[in-house]
């Protein structure tokens, strides 16, 4: 899970360092998301090796976005 963890980590990165090294107007973590769809597309393999991963994350993703509310609230 951790080898996991860090290929999403490092897709995100890989799209922070393209997004500030070319002055993009995309945010990083898009550019990087769209580059782990692409290769998903291309090697499905690591999209089945992160599959149960992911899907932990999906399963829990509504408790990331609590902080993101509190932030919200607390800044009105």
């Amino acid at each position: 899970m951790i080898i996991h963890l860090a290929t999403l980590l490092a897709f995100q990165l890989f799209g922070e360092i393209t997004s500030r090294g070319l002055n993009l107007p995309l945010p990083g973590p898009v550019i990087g998301m769209a580059a782990l769809f692409l290769t998903c597309v291309i090697w499905p393999k690591l999209a089945q090796t992160i599959a149960p991963t992911t899907t932990a994350l999906l399963a829990h993703l509504s408790l990331l976005f609590v902080p993101a509310g509190v932030g919200v609230v607390g800044h009105l």
